[in-house]
């Protein structure tokens, strides 16, 4: 699979101009060093922990979120004490929850949020990256590594991110329009700017300096047809089938609030049947599992987003 330049001359609408996006990228903050030291490391060896560990200890604000997520109701309500120290946090953490904490922490710090629409969008971003993690850690085969299935989801927005930053009359003119599903937001775009957030996203990825995987998240989670190709790997099928799905479960949760409380199986029927295009590849992921665990992985987003001071 080849990546593919998005139109150089796509038009003007709405006062957004993609070629000026394209410049003003290149003014945007690098994202911290911390980022890309935790891209380095495969979370499965067995120094991992003392790696975590140091980059936690040697920046501040990452500290302290992390203790206090340490010391949240989810991991407080049982025991006696409060935790106090960076290494007694990632004990009672664990460090693949801390190194997803470390990565959405130092992500903030370029994309800062302003309004309430805008901590949505965090919220979408964090619920994609726990929800596409889940379906590639409890599938029956695993072709990528789910950490790397992290970091994409939480990027897979980052066009909209950068908007966020660049143009966010256009991104609030977009949101404006009322669209419920990613066909309707990929429309709503094009409309408004001329352009999808993909198009966006995918030169960010290279100022950005961003690995592959994460680059082809962003540039394809939109594009179901490209399970057409025989060349599609089969890490990279994986990867944006977990995506696609996450990216559209998570739109039907935010399109009624009652969608989060109906019965596993009829949200798996809804899904099955409504929502994701038949396209994309679900036998490598576990679509069936995690329709029973939304609320679990909800109350996990919800006290990521208080931790990161990301709540609504």
């Amino acid at each position: 699979m080849t990546e593919q330049h998005p139109d150089e001359n796509l038009p003007s609408v709405e006062g957004v101009d993609i070629d000026d996006i394209r410049k003003n990228i290149q003014k945007l903050p690098m994202l911290p060093v911390v980022v890309y030291e935790l891209m380095k490391y495969d979370p499965n060896s067995k120094d991992f922990y003392d790696i975590v560990l140091k980059l936690a200890q040697s920046d501040p604000p990452l500290a302290t979120a992390l203790l206090g997520y340490a010391n949240s109701a989810a991991f407080a309500q049982h025991q006696a004490t409060r935790i106090s120290s960076v290494k007694a946090a990632l004990s009672r953490v664990g460090a693949k929850r801390l190194f997803e904490l470390l990565f959405a922490s130092s992500v903030t710090r370029v994309f800062l949020p302003h309004k309430t629409e805008h901590r949505q969008l965090w919220q979408h971003s964090l619920q994609v990256a726990h929800f596409a993690t889940y379906l590639v850690e409890h599938a029956e085969h695993q072709h990528v590594d789910p950490q790397q299935v992290y970091m994409a989801g939480l990027l897979h927005d980052v066009g909209r991110f950068v908007m966020l930053q660049l143009a966010p009359h256009a991104l609030d003119k977009t949101d404006a329009q009322g669209w419920h599903t990613a066909v309707e937001l990929v429309d709503v775009e094009k409309q408004v700017t001329g352009h999808t957030h993909a198009e966006v996203g995918l030169s960010a990825c290279k100022k950005l300096h961003l690995p592959r995987l994460i680059s082809i998240a962003v540039q394809y989670h939109h594009s179901p047809e490209v399970f057409e190709s025989r060349s599609l790997s089969h890490e990279n099928r994986q990867l944006l089938a977990a995506i696609m799905v996450a990216d559209e479960l998570s739109f039907f949760l935010a399109a009624d609030s009652k969608n989060s409380h109906l019965p596993p199986a009829e949200i798996k029927q809804q899904i099955a049947e409504d929502v994701l295009n038949e396209t994309i590849d679900t036998e490598l992921i576990a679509l069936n599992k995690i329709c029973y665990e939304l609320p679990k992985l909800l109350r996990k987003v919800s006290e990521v987003q208080s931790s990161l001071g990301l709540g609504s």
